[in-house]
């Protein structure tokens, strides 16, 4: 397993006992042209503990966290700290891109209560992902902390690119803390990776798909019974894992902290 490989936002070796199937074939980061205008970030790594603390400093209450889903079946679902308030996906870019624009836009949905923004910072789509997971259940997870709570109040009303507006300038510092901290070497700020976050939220019983990249919030369907995490996983593999089984993808939950004991 390389450093390299967990920089490019794949899943840990445990996780990767589990979804061998799907992780296999790793494909190289694709060049891309990038507007040398645009601000441009370090790449957040694909790691749960990186994630955790980046959330803290946001606002997050101690006892929420990140983890890795080790798999898509029963046993690896039931091994994460529930209640999974959001997760956060991540996949190979240019491929399922190019299937998107293949099968047409999808529109965003008419839904003011679930809060989205635009990414305007090249390389940010994990701190994005991390917004959306913990700005839609603020009252849940960041109850009483100070940023957030002005964020959310700076933010009320605005539109997804305003939001992206006052992003950056808010979550610069804390963006340049985290970022190159992980299991890897912190690529360039410049540095074309061809891997892109997604955030999954529950609002009002419905699954909603936040990506940085849309206009909106995108409206997967109601949550079921089985809760957020099976709707996750179910949409995932069809939308995404099943047109391309040879492609690495990794998902992350936002939920109670995991304890040592609980591993």
């Amino acid at each position: 397993w390389t450093r390299a490989q967990r920089r490019l936002g794949l899943v840990s070796p445990a996780a990767t006992q589990l979804l061998l199937p799907l992780l296999l074939g790793a494909r190289q980061p694709h060049q891309l042209a990038m507007p040398s205008e645009r601000e441009a970030w370090v790449g957040l790594e694909s790691n749960p503990t990186v994630m955790t603390k980046y959330a803290r400093s946001l606002g997050v209450a101690d006892g929420w966290g990140f983890c890795d889903l080790w798999g898509l079946d029963d046993e690896a679902l039931e091994a994460v700290p529930q209640p999974c308030v959001a997760a956060i996906f991540l996949y190979p870019f240019s491929q399922v891109e190019a299937r998107k624009r293949a099968l047409g836009t999808q529109q965003p949905a008419s839904a003011p209560e679930v809060w989205h923004m635009r990414q305007d910072v090249s390389n940010a789509c994990g701190s994005v992902a991390i917004m959306h997971s913990v700005m839609n259940n603020l009252d849940r997870i960041g109850e009483g902390s100070s940023f957030l709570d002005s964020f959310r109040e700076k933010t009320a009303g605005a539109s997804s690119a305003e939001r992206a507006a006052l992003f950056a300038p808010a979550v610069r510092d804390i963006h340049d803390s985290h970022a190159s901290s992980g299991q890897t070497d912190a690529p360039a700020p410049t540095a074309d990776l061809d891997f892109h976050f997604v955030a999954y939220v529950e609002v009002r019983g419905r699954m909603y798909e936040l990506d940085g990249n849309n206009d909106g919030p995108i409206d997967c369907g109601e949550v079921a019974d089985g809760g957020l995490l099976r709707a996750v996983c179910d949409h995932v593999k069809a939308a995404y894992i099943a047109p391309f089984p040879d492609s690495h993808f990794s998902l992350i939950t936002l939920g109670p902290e995991r304890r040592e004991d609980d591993e």
